[in-house]
């Protein structure tokens, strides 16, 4: 099972594998058709099962935006599966100056500059699909645990005054 799915057009398999390969890096896993899928597999489940068991959805995008007819199914099916789960999410992640396709245009992207260095767009990617990202809710990040409240002494005095008025009250009902 992967935590993110990543899908991308055509022209943009490169920035698709450097993201797979950082977010691995960073122990975040990932599903994507280059690496995930291998001989004897029926592809197509492969897909819709790798689609059903993601968390986060990487749409990648690149400027030429040439989308073949399998992208277009596995944004529909990452399309389906956020509406089904609001826990789920899609971050489209647009290369250089790419327009994101129609059905994108109400999330907010990551853009990725060709020329700028890794470290200027991996921490923002990596962030959202942790859930950590500033105004995102969800993702991968391990909620904290609450840690119980002891009562104070005042309102622990109070209860022990309460359980043994209790007790006192039942002891006499059975008398």
């Amino acid at each position: 099972m992967s935590d993110v799915f990543i899908s991308y057009s055509t022209d943009a398999k490169p920035w698709a594998e450097r993201l797979s390969e950082s977010l691995e890096q960073k122990a975040v896993s990932t599903w994507t058709d280059f690496k995930s899928i291998r001989p004897g597999q029926r592809w197509a489940e492969e897909i819709q099962r790798a689609l059903d068991d993601a968390k986060c959805f990487l749409i990648v995008v690149g400027h030429k935006n040439h989308i073949g007819e399998w992208q277009d199914r596995e944004w529909q099916g990452a399309l389906e599966r956020t509406w089904a789960d609001p826990r789920k999410r899609i971050i489209p992640v647009l290369v250089g100056d790419a327009l994101p396709p129609s059905f994108l245009k109400n999330w907010v992207p990551v853009q990725i500059q060709p020329d700028a260095p890794e470290s200027s767009w991996i921490d923002k990617i990596y962030d959202a699909v942790r859930g950590t990202a500033p105004g995102v809710r969800g993702g991968l990040a391990k909620k904290k645990k609450k840690k119980k409240r002891r009562p104070d002494k005042a309102f622990q005095a109070r209860l022990n005054k309460i359980e043994g008025a209790a007790l006192q009250l039942k002891s006499s009902q059975k008398e």
